[in-house]
């Protein structure tokens, strides 16, 4: 097991039960109920230097890397401010829950009549998640945007159906008229 020491024993034994369903809805209801139970029941206890922000942007910090390759625990910190633009998760299924402070996350469907480069979406709506809070994005109903817009740092914990190490971003296009898909590789920080 590769893991940073910050995550539960009991947290992972769930999370490796829940990885064993057979469907991604399955899947993802029972790793949304054990990360909001380790988070709720203060189980789980990350250390200042998985929490403190980054200045560059937000922040990815590894905490458990399934030894079968089912799933990565992930935390991401989050600055006054900070972001992310629009992204899928590389066709894999996520559970986002919120360990301090406060989140918004807007949802978007890819437009079926997009074609090339140059993509459209539609905004589902947005939601602001505080502590012990979750959501599941499951492909291909995962196009969202993360931010911070509080004062202070917020901290979410990621639990990702394999390891995300890139993923689609879609920057707004010169003329103003859509998206351009940009692939984006991602790495953890210190």
């Amino acid at each position: 097991m590769e893991t940073s020491g910050t995550c539960a024993p009991s947290l992972i034994e769930r999370l490796d039960l829940a990885t064993g369903e057979d469907c991604f809805q399955a899947i993802t209801t029972c790793v949304k109920d054990a990360l909001i139970e380790a988070v709720r029941s203060g189980e789980m206890q990350l250390p200042e230097s998985v929490t403190r922000p980054c200045s560059e942007g937000y922040g990815r910090r590894l905490l458990h890397r399934d030894p079968a390759g089912r799933y990565t625990v992930v935390a991401m910190i989050w600055g006054e401010g900070q972001g992310t633009p629009i992204h899928d998760h590389d066709s894999m299924w996520c559970v986002e829950c919120v360990y301090s402070g406060e989140i918004l996350v807007t949802s978007y469907e890819l437009c079926p009549s997009s074609k090339g480069e140059d993509v459209q979406f539609d905004c589902c709506g947005s939601t602001r998640a505080a502590l012990g809070q979750a959501g599941a994005l499951i492909p291909p109903h995962d196009y969202h945007v993360i931010e911070n817009t509080a004062a202070e740092t917020a901290v979410t914990i990621h639990v990702y159906g394999g390891e995300m190490a890139a993923c689609n971003v879609y920057l707004p296009n010169a003329e103003g008229t859509g998206y351009r898909l940009t692939r984006k590789h991602l790495t953890y920080d210190d």
